[in-house]
């Protein structure tokens, strides 16, 4: 082979190689785009899609830390058994931008629940005593009262069920079990929630696992679902209720503040 031969193979060669250099920048850059969108989307969805089995809808605003669903319609009486004024209010949509101030913001009735967010929940990570006792103490007058929190950022948890001022259940973790109350219910089990005993030490987690607390923390919002009411859907009924209403130049449904 002569000279020309050569270096007609030697050009050939690096074309080719150029082509498939060329080839795979395309794919990798829209493979870079479509990961990009799949993580916009990801924001504002609910990251619990797969265990609900369908694609929920989009969350118009952030869920509250901590929330509470209380059995009852009679949103006058949870109000004021709160130290609320039962007639006045805040708009749903002003209380969730507000559910991190020191109050006590109550919604109108869904499905018959009223949902309650707001700061003046007391925080088991803080003080479960406190918590135990508000908790108790609300549920003796209003009957059934459920509870749950939710950090993402440190993946601390906590829900609890009481019932007439009995703890049906409860479980609270910050770094370690602070509340583990009542039998382990069917529900928990079924969404894979890990309840740890008082005193019990963490196995380290495996490079690529994914903690027992990270999934506690993400599917408090499915319990929730199980037990009493949907707090992303509830919030979405709400928020439309309030715009229809102001649509027709009414006042709203609204929920009472009051500073703790």
């Amino acid at each position: 082979m002569n000279n020309t031969a050569l270096h007609g193979l030697a050009i050939g060669l690096l074309v080719s190689f150029g082509v498939v250099i060329a080839i795979a920048s395309v794919f990798a850059t829209i493979y870079r785009r479509h990961l990009r969108a799949v993580r916009r989307e990801g924001r504002l969805l609910d990251p619990l899609s797969s265990l609900v089995g369908s694609r929920r809808r989009p969350m118009l605003l952030p869920l509250p830390p901590r929330w509470m669903a209380i059995r009852s319609s009679n949103t006058a009486f949870v109000r004021e058994m709160l130290g609320l004024d039962p007639e006045s209010g805040t708009p749903w949509s002003e209380a969730l931008g507000r559910c991190r101030e020191r109050a006590f913001f109550v919604s109108a009735p869904v499905e018959n629940w009223t949902l309650v967010i707001g700061s003046a929940i007391p925080d088991p990570v803080v003080d479960v005593d406190a918590a135990y006792r508000f908790l108790t103490g609300l549920s003796r007058v209003v009957g059934e009262v459920h509870f749950y929190s939710s950090d993402r950022v440190l993946n601390f948890h906590a829900w609890g069920c009481l019932r007439d001022g009995a703890v049906v259940r409860a479980y609270a973790w910050a770094g370690e079990a602070l509340w583990n109350e009542g039998q382990t219910t069917l529900d928990e089990r079924l969404l894979g929630l890990v309840c740890r005993e008082y005193g019990e030490e963490v196995e380290p987690v495996r490079y690529g696992e994914v903690p027992p607390e990270q999934n506690n923390t993400e599917r408090v919002v499915l319990l929730a679902r199980r037990w009493s009411l949907d707090p992303v859907v509830a919030c979405e009924t709400l928020l439309q209720l309030e715009s229809s209403s102001l649509g027709d130049d009414g006042p709203g449904p609204r929920g009472g503040a009051a500073g703790a």
